[in-house]
Order: structure tokens, then sequence, then C-alpha cells
């Protein structure tokens, strides 16, 4: 029995392709179940703009606009007892008395600027619930405190 031989050894039966569309589908079986038990993350309603040195001519006007209102700072850290809450730097018991005086302040003057300066080791959760209450007011200038860098 003879072995048959190939005339032109360059010439493929097309068997060298069927491993390579094998692994390419096994990616895409692979990233599709990968990317179904990640959690879709919800924006809040909040628009962070930061400005640099190079926009700092254009803030002559817009900005004494902005901030015409008074500013109310609202600190949230976490300390050996909890969760601490200042307003304008007095400390509040909890939530509750936060709310009461921010109604107060709202119904005062609902353009108030809020700035929530938020220390690193706050749970999100108990960030969202103050977050929430200023939106529950009808405060609707609402910032965030960030460190400039070093």
């Amino acid at each position: 029995m003879r072995i048959p031989v190939r005339r032109n050894p360059d010439q493929h039966d097309g068997d060298p392709m069927t491993p390579m569309i094998d692994v390419v589908f096994l990616l895409l079986v692979f990233f599709i179940c990968a990317s179904v038990g990640t959690v879709v993350d919800d924006l809040l309603p909040a628009e962070l703009s930061g400005t640099t040195e190079a926009s700092e001519p254009s803030k002559t006007e817009s900005a004494q606009e902005r901030w015409s209102h008074p500013l109310i700072q609202i600190r949230l850290q976490t300390g050996s007892d909890g969760m601490t809450i200042q307003l304008e730097d007095q400390p509040l018991p909890d939530v509750q008395s936060l709310a009461e005086r921010l109604a107060r302040l709202a119904a005062a003057d609902p353009e108030s600027a809020v700035v929530l300066n938020i220390a690193d080791e706050v749970e999100v959760q108990d960030f969202i619930t103050v977050y929430d209450l200023c939106q529950s007011l009808h405060l609707e200038n609402i910032s965030f405190a960030v460190r400039g860098s070093p």
C-alpha cells in the first residue's frame, strides 16, 4: 500500500482554522458569562465639575452668581463611637437632628449651596442617606469637597 503524497506542502485542508475558531468562541462565552454577574453602577444625579488652573480666568461672573447664596457645610467622619455629623462645625447627635436643621435652612433659602465633606472611612450607605436627605429637601446645589493634589 502506498502513502499518498501531497504535491504542495503549503496547501492546507482548512483544519488549522478549526482550533482558532474554537478559541474565539470560548473567549466569547467566557466574557459573556463573566459580565452577567456584575452589578451595574447607578449614577448619582450630581455634577462634579473640577476646575484647573487653565480655566481660572473664566470664573469671574459665573462664580459670583453661583456662590451668592449661603454655603452650608456638612462633614461626615467615622470616630470611635460611630459616625459623627457636623453642620457648620457644630456636632450633631444623629441624622434626624441634621434633617431638622437642614429643613429650617432649606425653608429660609432653598438655593443655598451644600458642600458634603465626606471622610474616606465613612460607609457609602451613610453618605447616600445624607445625600438623599439634601435632595428630599429640594436643595439642588449640592457639591462635594475633595482634597487637592499634594
